[in-house]
């Protein structure tokens, strides 16, 4: 019994002596407090200075900035439709400079399409006449040919 209770005193001794977990855990958990309070702190600062902006924007600038685009915006709507009517004014001079041209430029390409099939329907023609003409001598000559055969046949003893 006086052993175990020596053991248990040496043991709370030691533990005191060297055991120093509870007051880091202390120092730990204050730490973490004060870095929590100044972090938060910090972040209700900034979204402070954040919303301040925000309703500066909204009371500020945003009408300002909606007073100047209907100004911009009904000038540059006006510019937009004369600049379409010069468009328009342009493209309906180039069809009527166009359509002449584009018709001459039909009329021509019928004219020389029309010159070129008669052209291949005459040459269609002499390369016809030139193969009959070629199947007519070549006709003869066979036919000269088998007569003379035939001949050469008959006069053979």
């Amino acid at each position: 019994m006086l052993c175990e209770q020596i053991f248990k005193d040496i043991t709370e001794i030691h533990a005191r002596l060297f055991d120093h977990r509870p007051a880091i855990q202390g120092h730990i958990n204050y730490f973490l407090k004060e870095f929590e309070e100044k972090r938060g702190d910090r972040e209700k600062v900034g979204l402070r200075n954040i919303e301040k902006a925000v309703v500066d924007i909204k009371d500020k600038f945003l009408p300002e900035s909606k007073d100047a685009m209907d100004v911009f915006l009904t000038n540059l709507i006006a510019k937009l439709k004369v600049a379409t009517e010069v468009c328009k004014k342009i493209e309906e001079k180039e069809n009527n400079i166009e359509i002449p041209y584009l018709e001459d430029q039909r009329e021509q390409r019928k004219k020389n399409w029309e010159d070129f099939m008669q052209r291949q329907f005459e040459r269609s023609a002499e390369v016809d006449q030139e193969y009959d003409a070629q199947v007519i001598k070549l006709s003869k000559e066979y036919s000269d040919l088998e007569d003379k055969l035939i001949s050469d046949y008959k006069t053979r003893p």
